[in-house]
């Protein structure tokens, strides 16, 4: 059986249940050095994994320590299982999207970065997953601020859903018009309804 581990950035992502993911998955945690302690829940949670939870604390608040030491690990655990799928949890893809794009394409492993635990392994736990659309107005809702002008929104879409064609890119951005979720003005700026975001 294919191994699956869930190598959690947290300290670039705190939002985690390990009670939702699938009995299968192991979790290893990085805890970065202003982290002293996890939430109780949390901590029960793991507790209840047994010996599928493991966590490392990095003592150093350098930039980018974390990064590191999951990079260190991963490579570790793609050494000991070349067939393992691995999935780190971190917003931070300039960090590690060129080392998953080099380690996919030209070592041939099983490695993705998700920056929501819901997209880790919800294709195989059953777990209805977000269209595109759905994602992309989930993704716009966060957003603090919104673009004001439609290349703007067309960035962010292109940032969010890299890995789909410049064509369904195009078709979710056209989508946020038709179902009135965006407006252009006549000075070609965008307002968006915040109450339809839902």
């Amino acid at each position: 059986m294919v191994e699956r581990i869930l190598l959690v950035d947290y300290e670039n992502i705190q939002a985690v249940n390990l009670g939702a993911l699938p009995d299968d998955v192991k979790v290893g945690f990085v805890l970065g050095g202003k982290q002293r302690t996890l939430p109780t829940a949390l901590a029960v949670q793991a507790q209840a994994m047994g010996s599928r939870f493991d966590y490392v604390r990095i003592l150093s608040v350098e930039r980018d320590a974390c990064d590191f030491c999951i990079a260190f690990y991963l490579g570790e655990l793609l050494h000991a299982n070349p067939q393992s799928e691995c999935v780190i949890l971190s917003k931070d893809k300039k960090g590690f999207d060129p080392l998953i794009k080099h380690l996919t394409g030209e070592r041939g492993f099983k490695v993705r970065r998700v920056d929501d635990q819901q997209d880790a392994f919800a294709e195989t736990t059953g777990v209805s997953r977000k269209t595109p659309f759905e994602r992309l107005v989930w993704l716009l809702k966060k957003e603090k601020v919104l673009p004001r002008k439609r290349r703007g929104l067309e960035g962010k879409v292109k940032s969010w859903f890299r890995d789909l064609p410049a064509t369904d890119r195009a078709g979710l951005v056209t989508q946020l018009f038709q179902d009135g979720l965006v407006k252009e003005s006549d000075k070609k700026e965008l307002t968006f309804f915040r109450t339809r975001l839902t």
